[in-house]
């Protein structure tokens, strides 16, 4: 059995660049600094508290790790 590499172009939801409806391109690559990880990680608590999910207990917790994670995480940028 003999395989073949398929060559294309980046398309569909992976790509990075994206055409908005007026036809001009947007780049939707992740930004990787500590303000955007922190704000997607706290929304992502966020949203397990208010589907209830988790309790508030074990949501201070949480915020409290995801603070502690951001911080290690970006110490040494």
């Amino acid at each position: 059995m003999a395989t073949k590499k398929i060559i294309g172009k980046d398309i569909g939801n992976n790509s990075i660049d994206k055409t908005a409806k007026g036809g001009d391109k947007i780049n939707t690559q992740n930004t990787n600094d500590k303000i955007s990880t922190e704000l997607w990680m706290q929304h992502f608590a966020n949203a397990l508290v208010n589907q209830n999910a988790i309790d508030e207990k074990t949501y201070k917790k949480l915020m409290t790790k995801i603070n502690t994670e951001v911080n290690r995480r970006y110490s040494a940028h």
